[in-house]
């Protein structure tokens, strides 16, 4: 279905012909009534013209032949002179384009450029997505077009004939020309103005969409961590230290789900955090999954102090924690071991592969989501490298201001 956008297109676009070629035409009417391809009409009277042709041809004929002859002859070349003369007077004195054979070709002049122009911007202006940036291929396809366009114009000799370009006696037509590299110059100058437009249109366009899948993004991460199923296994986790016993690791316990609940709290409004306080949550958030799966889940960090003062989107690590236990086996005899490093200006975290034997179906919405909010915060997508036995993700930093 063709968008009303497209419509508006194919509108302006048709005006924008009809003015370029009532231009060009009335342009080229002007110079017609100018007069500038006119030849002009014999200054000399038709008379004295033609009796002095007679009397340079029968001045040496005239001693031989009789005087009744010769005054014959004088008068059918004097009429036969007058006739041929007469013609050639109206002809430069009247332009074919004042006939109506010439509104004819006037109407079928303007028909042609205004299709000729409805070419070159529908070239112009086709600024599909695989299509932008490519201003300069698509003045050269409009070239081409130009090329076949002046063998095909109507022109209209001096007889009244209108024929085409490629059949007349001169195939260089300044005028035509002119036409011809107006209407490409005009169309291709609205053609940069448009593509610059859409570009900009579609950067607004997408730039909302990005703002809008990050506060979704980030209204699901609190209603997901802060749900009754997550508190359920905090809980639960928690009471199973209460009952043996083990106060101290209680009371830490404690401690870190305070902390984890405070960060997705506060900095799940923010849009950058440092690298420090984003592996000071994982550190707790981290440890009630230890807690969880009573050691057979561990989460190692190694990263180096100077990359702590670099900054990234909050929350950008859990979710690829959370995926790591949800879709992997973790078990005494399978383990898994959670690595978060920094490397070249990214934070990279792996895991390898274990899979479940009745795997949960993946989505993908929570990478491509994360994907998204680097996007918008970073201007930077997120690497994603996975092999049969390892899973990495790669999440590009911001370096601090100097």
């Amino acid at each position: 279905m063709t968008h009303p956008r497209q419509y508006r297109k194919v509108a302006i676009n048709c005006l924008i012909a009809i003015t370029i070629s009532l231009v060009m035409n009335f342009s080229y009417l002007v110079f017609v009534m100018i007069g500038e391809d006119r030849e002009p009409a014999p200054k000399h009277p038709i008379k004295p013209k033609t009796e002095q042709i007679v009397k340079d041809k029968y001045s040496g004929e005239e001693a031989q032949l009789s005087q009744e002859e010769s005054d014959t002859q004088k008068a059918e070349v004097i009429i036969r002179e007058e006739s041929i003369l007469r013609q050639s007077r109206q002809r430069n004195d009247t332009h074919p384009m004042a006939t109506s054979r010439g509104n004819l070709f006037m109407g079928i002049d303007i028909l042609f450029y205004i299709i000729v122009a409805m070419l070159f911007l529908s070239i112009m202006t086709n600024t599909r997505r695989h299509q932008q940036n490519r201003w300069v291929r698509r003045l050269l396809m409009c070239a081409v077009v130009a090329v076949f366009a002046y063998f095909l114009s109507p022109q209209m000799t001096w007889r009244g004939e209108i024929i085409l370009n490629a059949y007349a006696r001169h195939l260089f037509n300044p005028m035509t020309m002119l036409k011809l590299s107006t209407t490409l110059i005009v169309c291709a100058l609205y053609g940069k103005i448009y593509e610059l437009l859409y570009a900009k249109q579609e950067v607004e366009m997408e730039n909302e969409r990005l703002k809008n899948e990050n506060l979704t993004w980030q209204y699901n991460t609190l209603v997901n961590q802060v749900n009754p199923h997550f508190l359920f296994n905090s809980l639960n986790s928690l009471s199973m230290l209460v009952r043996e016993h083990k106060t101290d690791d209680a009371v830490t316990y404690i401690g870190q789900m305070s902390d984890t609940y405070r960060y997705i709290l506060e900095e799940g409004q923010v849009e950058k955090t440092t690298v420090g306080e984003e592996l000071r949550f994982v550190e707790a958030y981290g440890y009630l999954l230890e807690i969880r799966y009573a050691g057979k889940l561990r989460i190692v960090t190694n990263v180096s102090e100077e990359y702590l003062s670099w900054q990234m989107p909050p929350l950008s690590i859990q979710p690829l924690i959370e995926n790591a236990v949800k879709h992997n086996t973790i078990t005494t005899s399978l383990p898994m071991d959670i690595e978060i490093s920094a490397e070249e200006g990214y934070i990279v975290v792996r895991n390898p592969i274990h899979p479940k034997l009745q795997a949960e179906e993946s989505t993908g919405i929570g990478l491509r989501n994360l994907s998204s909010r680097y996007e918008l915060i970073v201007g930077r997508n997120i690497e994603v490298e996975a092999n049969d036995n390892l899973f990495v993700v790669k999440l590009p930093l911001i370096a601090p201001q100097k």
